[in-house]
């Protein structure tokens, strides 16, 4: 009797070890866990030419010399160019607004939040941010594929993921910036809606509004879903989805509120983008067009690069539809790319628009052409370099 007592706990840990390692057999041979290693794949190789570019950017000390810190003392400096300090300053000090000139406040909270908690255990905030950062954007491309399945085919998600690991101005999704937490809050939103996990959904969507202000749209394919569903949905599933479809409006709501009590302006955050020269009007359109057509010749090439980044996403978003993404993520989407034209200016449109999972969609669908599928990853591949490289010649 003691004997087989002895040797009970082995039979325990044996079995399960056994029904884990089967699992783990069938998973692998399975056409999704298949798919989910070339994704994991192409976004490390992807984050690789990213991560090289910068730093023989650093190493070369081009195209600015007296910018760069040594390698050895700071390395992938450029990573934390543009508005990574602002976030590094809430981070470190919380928020500050100074009147009439630039501020912190115009910068969401989650992922400062997060690189400070990351900082409580250790971890220094650049290095806590650039991990947030790049795993978050693993997190958004497997949540993007499984989103996908639900919209087109098998091959199509993944072409979707693996041209979003591969997208031009994707070294956004490694920089001191929330997009990669972002992009995974807001697929994950989606997905959880799809599979009717409507409060957990409701949570991703919260936290992708408090990343990127962008989130807030989720409110739309979440309600076009909850209200097709609805008649099947019982009483509470329908509270439910309710709860969701608000989060994304709830949390924008918050974030004001402590605005408007901490600061006395409840659009803080908005009057903090004057300073940056974005100042929200009917007219925004005429004004971007105006800017992009009377820039000088330097600054010009870079506002052009922004105009034709716009139009891009505004075709990737039709041929979305065309392939039957459902309305309410395409116009969502929409809402994403040219709503920032009417603060005056095409700057930032090109990463503004990272998050219309849509436009990924629509390359997917043109992708289904061999040829056209080996040059979206061809060139997607040298721009995310020439992206890289060039990150100080444009200061958003």
């Amino acid at each position: 009797m003691a004997a087989s007592l002895e040797s009970a706990p082995d039979l325990r840990v044996s079995v399960p070890l056994r029904a884990w390692s089967t699992g783990i057999r069938v998973l692998g041979g399975s056409e999704r866990a298949s798919a989910y290693r070339s994704i994991a794949l192409w976004w490390a190789g992807s984050r690789v030419l990213v991560f090289a570019a910068v730093l023989a950017a650093q190493a070369l000390r081009w195209p600015r010399e007296s910018w760069y810190p040594s390698i050895s003392e700071h390395p992938f400096a450029l990573l934390e160019a543009w508005d990574g300090r602002w976030y590094r300053t809430v981070a470190e000090h919380g928020y500050l607004v100074v009147p009439q000139d630039q501020s912190n406040i115009a910068f969401f909270p989650l992922y400062p939040a997060l690189m400070k908690a990351l900082g409580a255990v250790g971890i220094p905030h650049s290095v806590g941010g650039l991990l947030l950062a790049n795993i978050g954007f693993l997190v958004g491309l497997l949540a993007l594929y499984e989103l996908g399945r639900t919209w087109l085919t098998d091959a199509d998600a993944k072409r979707m993921a693996i041209y979003a690991a591969l997208f031009p101005f994707g070294f956004v999704f490694s920089m001191l910036y929330p997009e990669g937490v972002a992009l995974a809050a807001v697929a994950l939103a989606g997905l959880l809606a799809v599979r009717r996990r409507w409060l957990l959904a409701g949570l991703a969507a919260a936290l992708a509004t408090l990343a990127r202000p962008e989130g807030v749209f989720l409110a739309l394919p979440l309600a076009v879903l909850a209200a097709r569903r609805w008649r099947e949905l019982s009483p509470n599933e329908r509270g439910s989805a309710l709860t969701a479809v608000l989060a994304a409006p709830a949390a924008l709501g918050a974030f004001i509120a402590y605005a408007w009590t901490t600061f006395g302006d409840p659009l803080a955050s908005q009057t903090a983008q004057r300073a940056w020269g974005r100042i929200l009007s009917l007219d925004g359109p005429v004004r971007a067009v105006e800017e992009l057509l009377s820039s000088d010749a330097f600054q010009g090439e870079w506002l052009w690069r922004d105009a034709v980044f716009c139009l891009v996403y505004v075709v990737c978003l039709g041929l979305a539809l065309r392939a039957g993404v459902p309305r309410g993520w395409v116009v969502s989407g929409a809402l994403i790319v040219l709503l920032p034209l009417f603060t005056g200016t095409f700057t930032s449109v090109s990463r503004f628009g990272l998050l219309a999972l849509p436009v990924y969609a629509g390359l997917a669908f043109a992708g289904r052409r061999r040829w056209l599928d080996v040059s979206f990853r061809l060139v997607g591949g040298v721009l995310l370099v020439v992206g890289s490289m060039t990150i100080l010649y444009r200061w958003p």
